[in-house]
Parts: C-alpha cells; structure tokens; sequence
C-alpha cells in the first residue's frame, strides 16, 4: 500500500488529533474503563481497546472518506498502539505494509472468485456477526465475509471473499503474506495438524475446494476452480469479441454518417439553386415594376402635353371670335337688313363664345383633376414601392432564417451522428447548436406572426377598427388580473359595481365566514337594481344654460343604500353616473378601452400603440431566456 498520501494527510490533520490526544483533551476511556470512538457520532456504545483499535485501524485503510476523517483515525489507533502491549491481548493485527505477491504458477488452480480460508479464529469472533470480522481485515478490502457452520454449529472458520478482478487477487495474496509473515501459515497449520493458537489464513486453491467437510462443500457451492491462464484468456476473449463488436458498430455509424452528409449536399445545392431563383424572380420583378413606373410618367407627360396644346387652341380660337365680334361691330352702320343679320350673327356668336368658355372652364377642371389624380397615382406608387420593399425585406431575412435553420438542422444531424469514439467534447457543441436552432425558429416564428399582423392590418378597413377594438378588449380580458393591473392600458366595464366596497361592508356586519358570502348576494342585487331600465334616479337641471341629468338625493332606493354606508353608496352611485354619461342608452355594464394611469378612456390609436410595445418587451424577453 502507497502510505505518501496518508502521511500528508496526517502531517495535515493528524498531528494536532494525535498531541490532543496523548494530553487527554481528548478522551478514548470512559469513566467504567471501557473505550469509546471521539470522532464517530454513531460509535455511542462502550467497547473493548480491542474493538477500538479495529475500528480505528479499518476506517484508516478506508478508500472513500474524507482525508481529515481517515488522519484522525489514524491518529487514534497510533496513540492506542502506545499503549501496554500486554492490554491488547492475543490480537488480529494486520500488517499494513505493502507486500509484494510471489509469482505464481500460472497453471495453479485456485478458487475464483477469489476466496481466502481463515481457521482457529478467536472465541470473541465465533458466532458473531460477519461485518465485525469484515471490518477486522478491512485494509485486505473483503467483499463478503461468511462463518463456515457444520450441522448448523459455527466452526470457528470463515471464508473470505475478495471479489473476481485482478486488484481482488492482490488483496487475497496479501491476505495470505499477513498470515505467512506472522508464521501462522497453512503449511505450518498443516504440520501442527490444525493445532495451536493464532488464527491462519491461506487463499483458497484446488486441494481446499475439493476437500471434505464445511469449507470444502462452501467452496464448491459459491465458486469454481480456475488457473490464471483461463481467467486471462477469459478476459482476452471478451475484449476481443467487445473490440469486434464496437468496430462493427463505429463502420455502421460511419456509413449512416456518409449518407446523412450525402442528403445535407443534396439539401443544400437545393436550397442554393431555389435562391438563386428567388433572386431570378426579385430582379425580374424590380424590372416590370421599373417599366411601369417609366411607362406612367411617360403617359403622364402626353396628358399634360396634350392639355396644353388644347388650352392654347381655344384661347387662339377665343381670339379669332373676338376679333370678328369687333368686325361685326363696325359694320353695324350697314343696311338695316345686314344689321338684323350682323346682330343674328352677333347673337350666335355670343352663344358660341359663352359655350367656349364653359368648355374652357371645364378642361381647367378636367386638367385639375388630372393632376389631382397623378399626385394620387404618385402617392399610391411611392406607397406600393414602400410595402414592396418592406415585404422583399422581410421575405429576405425569413428566407434567410429558414436557410440558417436548415443548415442548422443538417449540421446537428451530423454532430448527433458521430460516433462516440469521436465525440468527446461534442456535446457541448450539440447543445449550442440546438439552442440557436431553437433561436431562429423562435425569430422565423415572430416574423410570421409580425408580416401576418401587418397584411390584416393593411387590408383594416374603418368598420373593422371597431371589431380590432371589440378583439382587443377581448384580448385584454383575458390577462391574468395581475398582469391587467400592471398594464397602462386595461379594460373597465362601465357600469359595473365594485365588490370590494360591499366587501368591506359585510365585514364589518357579519362574521368572516359569512363575510364574503353576504357581499356576494347584496353586491347581485344592487347590480340588478343599476340594469333595470324602469329605475330611473336622475333629474333634470340647468347649469350654466344648459341642461343636466343629475341624482336625486330624495330617491327612495338611494335613500335605503346610505344604510349600507359610504363605501357601498359611492360604488352604486358611481357605476349610475357612467352608464347615464356613455352614448346610446345602455343599463347594462359593457367593457371600454381605460387608461389607468390618467383615469380616462383610451383611444383606439392609444390602445395599439401600447399593445405594440407590450408585443415588442414580450419578445424581447423571451429572446434573453432562450439564450439564457
């Protein structure tokens, strides 16, 4: 056995135990002279010196507790080995030193599993339980310990099990080299003809296991005759056959993963040849949209042109009639019958002239209008080529996630394909890649979600704001009642009472059992008072020159809630007021938008502008856990 590593520990903690221990702050004996473990909490009951430094000396040889613990035994069973020889008595002592095994014939037959043979115990151990003699040999590492009976009477034998590996071997042979070094072999026990003493011990081998009586007939019940040849054959063989198999299944692993890379190829020259058609198809589109674009100012410059030119022609033919009116006119001084006639055409050309100018005024309007209606044509271009341009954005960046997560998923497909000779240190990698996989579907599925609610938004028209509006009072009733306080903008039913104010007055009327029960039944039935239509509190008044609906104090019901107090009376007066002040003539509650910081109705436009930056800290939020 290595003791470097006990002797550190033992310079580390086991000096200090050990000095606390011989000045006696420490104490082992008891005041009826028996000795007791300082360290054990479960060590309680009062032993022998005996027992105290086996227990000492097994929890020293310990491989899985504490170093401190281990330096502080060890430091017990040193002070109790200064003790007078002659108080330990005739012991099982071990020898804790490290024993090189002989080497052995390899053709030797020895009970396997490993077995050692422990004869002419002490009395103490006779008929006792098999775990204190297990904890005896504790530094040759037993795995089981059985007392050997005969006609169901202990022997006073044991067989001693060390397990079927090689380091179980070792710990049987230094079992055996314990017993030889002390003389207390089986070829002296031999000679002595099963005489003397002190205990022996040997390990088991053939001539044991085929021997008559008690051990003979437990050897053969719980194990089986083996030479070191067969046992390293055995294990030969079943590495062998272990490194055939892991090959066989390596080959497979890696023909799985030739043809998962063989469909990634084939996905990805897909995915390359479907972009590049986008592409195609995007700077098709751009093209057309570019020549009609061209093609509507080209047609748009003609009709201007061409009301230009018009607008020129009438006012030369203005003038032209104008001008025969002045000729007209000079040759008023003729005859009589050519003045009847100058002043016939003078009237039609009058009638000529007023229709020119209506026509004129007319083609003014008509060319107003034109314009009106290109400006228009503008506008819905510039906002065409805008939504284009956003839906081509938003088409790019899902097409690229849907690229990035494709590639992401062939590539976890390989990383969960390689076998697991090569995996070391991939399954960190593997996680990595799932959670950005998990992030980019997340982002695919927001985009979805914000280019549907932008389409619907687009195709809104006024009558279905209103309905927007019915949905996100909907929406909004449906928040957990926590997270609706918490909001800036909430619903509020008008009209409706508040069961808190009835609440607080059965409280103080009835007991807390009927508290609540109570405010329910009168909280009802004042709500059915406020919706019945025939109940009508309210009189007419004029202020300042206009004319008021408000309550009457002489109201009989009103008279009878002021004795369910303030609190109940305000809530009931209150809902009345809002039902009397909202359009229409409504006596039942019904839900509004309500901004809850500034206590008001909140507009429609209020209203999305906020359930949009609750939609944007929302995936925000949920952007940072999944990183997380």
């Amino acid at each position: 056995m290595d003791m470097s590593d006990g002797d550190s520990e033992f310079e580390a903690y086991g000096a200090d135990t050990y000095a606390l221990l011989e000045s006696g702050d420490l104490k082992v004996m008891t005041d009826e002279g028996m000795y007791r473990c300082p360290f054990c909490s479960d060590a309680q009951n009062d032993c022998s010196l005996l027992d105290l430094l086996e227990h000492a000396m097994g929890v020293e040889a310990a491989h899985n507790l504490d170093g401190k613990v281990k330096a502080d035994h060890r430091a017990l069973a040193k002070h109790l080995k200064g003790k007078p020889a002659e108080s330990l008595g005739l012991l099982l002592k071990p020898t804790l030193k490290h024993t090189q095994a002989p080497q052995n014939n390899r053709d030797e037959q020895f009970v396997w599993p490993w077995m050692g043979v422990l004869v002419n115990m002490p009395d103490e151990y006779i008929g006792r339980s098999a775990n204190r003699l297990k904890e005896h040999f504790l530094s040759f590492h037993p795995t089981k310990v059985h007392h050997v009976y005969s006609k169901g009477c202990p022997t006073g034998n044991a067989i001693i099990e060390f397990g079927k590996d090689w380091s179980g071997f070792r710990n049987a042979r230094a079992y055996e080299s314990h017993f030889e070094m002390k003389g207390c072999s089986k070829r002296r026990w031999k000679e002595m003809k099963c005489g003397g003493q002190e205990p022996v011990g040997w390990i088991a081998r053939a001539d044991d296991y085929n021997s008559l009586g008690a051990i003979g007939e437990h050897l053969r019940k719980n194990g089986d005759l083996k030479t070191l040849n067969d046992i390293v054959n055995e294990e030969t063989n079943k590495t062998d056959k272990l490194v055939a198999h892991l090959a066989s299944h390596v080959k497979e692993k890696e023909t799985h993963l030739m043809e998962l890379e063989c469909e990634y190829n084939k996905s990805a020259a897909s995915l390359e040849k479907l972009m590049e058609e986008r592409d195609k198809q995007i700077q098709s589109y751009n093209e057309e949209i570019l020549k009609m674009r061209q093609l509507a100012q080209q047609n748009t410059h003609r009709v201007v042109e061409e009301n230009r030119k018009l607008r020129l022609d009438l006012q030369g033919m203005m003038d032209e009639l104008d001008a025969r009116n002045k000729q007209f006119e000079q040759l008023a001084a003729q005859t009589e019958e050519d003045k009847r006639n100058l002043e016939l055409e003078k009237e039609k050309n009058a009638m000529r002239t007023s229709h020119l100018k209506l026509a004129a005024l007319e083609q003014q309007k008509a060319s107003e209008d034109v314009l009106k209606l290109m400006e228009k044509q503008r506008i819905e271009e510039e906002d065409a080529l805008e939504k284009f341009k956003r839906l081509t954005i938003q088409l790019d960046t899902k097409q690229s996630l849907e690229l990035e997560i494709e590639h992401l998923m062939g590539k976890l497909q390989v990383m969960e394909s390689t076998p697991a000779g090569e995996a070391t240190g991939s399954g960190k990698k593997i996680d990595e890649v799932k959670d950005e996989l998990n992030e980019k579907i997340g982002e695919l599925s927001d985009m979805e979600s914000f280019n549907q609610n932008l389409i619907i938004k687009d195709s809104k028209t006024s009558d279905e704001l209103r309905e927007a509006g019915e949905v996100m009072i909907q929406a909004l009733q449906t928040l957990p009642s926590d997270i609706e306080v918490r909001t800036q903008i909430g619903i509020k039913r008008i009209g409706e009472l508040d069961s808190k104010a009835f609440l607080n007055t059965c409280k103080r009327k009835f007991s807390k059992e009927h508290a609540k029960a109570e405010s329910v039944i009168l909280c009802s039935k004042w709500q059915n008072e406020i919706n019945n239509p025939e109940w009508n509190p309210f009189k007419i008044v004029m202020i300042n020159g206009k004319e008021s609906r408000v309550l009457r104090e002489d109201d009989a019901k009103l008279q009878e809630l002021k004795e369910y107090g303030e609190e109940a009376y305000d809530a009931v007066t209150k809902a009345l007021v809002e039902l009397n002040t909202s359009e229409g003539s409504r006596r039942t509650p019904f839900p509004v938008l309500w901004n809850n910081e500034e206590g008001r109705k909140a507009p429609m436009k209020e209203a999305v502008r906020h359930a949009l930056e609750l939609w944007k800290a929302s995936k925000a939020s949920g952007k940072g856990r999944r990183r997380a």
